[in-house]
């Protein structure tokens, strides 16, 4: 458990830091109207959506035996992580080398357009959806192939869960605290995000990826 947790926080962190388009869709929330209800939404959905994952890890997965790195069940969680990482490597290398389109700072992905006329509770399905499920799904492989107890795979998905959101909720974060300036500096956040996060990102998930095949790799020859 002392090295599980390290390794989850470093996953969800990773969701953190390689999502700029999630943390510029919740900065888009918030200059609609009901703000903070669809900001909130969007975050519950994100956690949701988590949440479901560690569900279906804890009463469905955790009973196989995983408490042997030779035993089909871990085997076969370490070549789910390989597959993971090749597909995150591959898919950010080819992304990367793909030329940026001509995009002017000020133009929001074109489906937002469209969420200020729906309800926000439906921001909840757009947090969900935006979720990064490669990197989840690494992570439920790891906490699967560690065999800790239920409650211990749990503690460990809140800590995923918790450390994933922290870039998506701090523009929240800055509208509750500093409301006077919050418009001057989600303004300055999304103009550097849609300006510079790409490629950072993507050679952020190209690292990860490379990281979870050799993980999974030594896992299977050791």
């Amino acid at each position: 458990m002392t090295t599980l947790i390290p390794v989850i926080a470093g996953l969800g962190l990773g969701v953190a830091f390689t999502s700029p388009g999630s943390v510029v869709t919740m900065i888009v929330l918030l200059s609609m109207s009901s703000p903070l209800r669809r900001a909130i939404a969007f975050i519950c959905g994100w956690v949701l959506a988590i949440g479901v994952l560690a569900l279906l890890m804890i009463f469905v997965l955790h009973g196989q035996d995983f408490s042997s790195k030779n035993t089909t069940p871990s085997r076969t969680a370490s070549i789910v992580e390989i597959v993971l990482g090749v597909l995150i490597t591959v898919g950010s290398a080819r992304l990367y080398r793909r030329p940026k389109t001509a995009k002017g700072p000020e133009s929001p992905p074109k489906w937002l357009d469209r969420v200020e006329r729906v309800h926000w509770s439906l921001c909840i399905a757009a947090g969900a959806v935006m979720l990064s499920y490669a990197l989840s799904l690494a992570a439920i492989a790891e906490i699967l192939k560690a065999n800790v107890s239920t409650a211990a795979a749990a503690v460990a998905a809140i800590v995923f869960a918790v450390t994933s959101i922290v870039t998506i909720s701090a523009p929240l974060v800055v509208v509750i605290a500093r409301p006077e300036r919050s418009n001057e500096v989600l303004a300055s956040w999304r103009a550097w995000l849609i300006g510079n996060s790409r490629s950072i990102a993507l050679i952020a998930l190209m690292v990860i990826g490379v990281l979870l095949v050799v993980r999974g790799a030594y896992d299977l020859t050791v």
